[in-house]
């Protein structure tokens, strides 16, 4: 078990901000049965562990920029399994163009001394990037006014770093943001996680001039005339921010299109490759030993405690601890299997019995903005995970 360098206590939240949170939906019963944001309780930090957990996620961004540029150098992209040419030619030109990462989200668990080590690093999903912006700040200030801690804040840039980044990521004035997930009978996209990342992201570029539009993945359409895409009213788009996975873009028929295509999109296909746990296996290749890195193999080694899990796999599926025999993978959607060192997460005993703190550094425009915290009731972090706000203190 993992020996936290940060402490869980109780709080109370204010009745203005609880029913925010239920306005915004945090207080619907997620897959375990309770609400999504706990209310009664917050992880504080302090300046020493933010400066720690800082420099670690900009040390690993530095190594996956080194490996990205060795990878499109020598355009061989078998080690992460991208075969489609059309692929391998939007990564590499978007790396040229440096296309901006936009978001991405490092999550964090802790060797015996505190030093943080990466467990995953979702690079191509903005997925909670409203609860740990505004929402987390909000209920902060909410909490601050009527604990009288005025002294306290919290390690959230997120916003102010985000509408810093937005004018140097190139794109125009008019862009649409091109949203994953359910839809609407109309094709619009419905109320989902990821229209609300979509709404923050969108608020963030109308603060600073732009025109957002939101549409969903599926209302997205290709002008053969403009060699663009289009968005919802069919008109060719300079610039799509996608809420959409780049390696299912990858199987999809409008992949062939990529290499002629006018439109900018973001985050870079580039980020495809961070977004694939085949980079921290390629990281300690490069560098066994390195700072803040598990040691992480394609091949499952002959010792050792190891978690394996799938290339492509989103938050907990089909992740396996030592001891458990993997089951079956759906390697077409997932990638097939790579190992891990295991370094549990922290665990905290509450009155609702034990719970497993994940800790995530949110970085923007490959850049770290702010901390967040999810806990869940089992060792594996995945879809019922709850969202607990944090505090900074000395």
């Amino acid at each position: 078990m993992s020996r936290a360098p940060f402490q869980r206590i109780a709080v109370r939240t204010p009745r203005d901000a609880e029913a925010r949170l239920r306005e915004l939906g945090m207080l619907e019963p997620n897959a375990d049965g309770v609400p999504w944001w706990v209310t009664d309780a917050a992880y504080l930090i302090d300046e020493a562990l933010v400066d720690r957990l800082f420099d670690a996620a900009k040390g690993i961004q530095r190594r996956c920029y080194a490996a990205v540029e060795a990878i499109v150098g020598s355009g061989d992209f078998s080690y992460f399994g991208i075969r489609n040419p059309a692929m391998q030619i939007a990564i590499a030109r978007s790396w040229a163009a440096k296309d901006s990462p936009m978001h991405g989200r490092m999550d964090f668990s802790f060797a015996p001394d505190g030093t943080p080590m990466l467990l995953d690093y979702e690079a191509d999903s903005p997925f909670g990037l409203a609860e740990a912006g505004h929402v987390q700040w909000s209920w902060f200030e909410a909490w601050q006014q009527a604990a009288g801690k005025s002294s306290d804040s919290q390690e959230n840039l997120i916003y102010e770093t985000f509408t810093a980044h937005l004018p140097r990521a190139g794109l125009p004035a008019r862009f649409a943001i091109a949203v994953g997930g359910d839809t609407l009978a109309d094709g619009r996209p419905a109320d989902t996680g990821e229209r609300f990342d979509a709404e923050f992201i969108a608020d963030m570029a109308r603060e600073v001039g732009l025109r957002p539009s939101i549409c969903a993945i599926g209302q997205v359409g290709w002008d053969p005339d403009a060699k663009a895409f289009t968005d919802e009213a069919d008109q060719p788009l300079q610039a799509m921010a996608k809420i959409y996975p780049w390696d299912w873009m990858e199987d999809e028929p409008n992949v062939d299109v990529l290499p002629e295509c006018r439109t900018r999109i973001l985050p870079g296909a580039w980020t495809r490759l961070l977004a694939d746990k085949t980079m921290m296996a390629l990281l300690w290749h490069q560098a066994p030993g390195a700072p803040n890195l598990l040691p992480t193999f394609i091949d499952r080694p002959a010792q050792g405690a190891m978690v394996a899990k799938p290339r492509r796999g989103w938050d907990g599926e089909h992740v396996y601890l030592p001891g458990q025999t993997p089951g079956a993978v759906p390697e077409d959607e997932m990638g097939p299997l790579l190992y891990q060192a295991w370094c549990p997460l922290p665990e905290f005993r509450t009155d609702a019995g034990v719970v497993h703190a994940n800790l995530s550094v949110w970085m923007v425009g490959g850049e770290p903005a702010g901390i967040a915290f999810r806990e869940s009731r089992g060792p594996v972090t995945g879809p019922a995970a709850r969202f607990v706000p944090h505090i900074l203190r000395g």
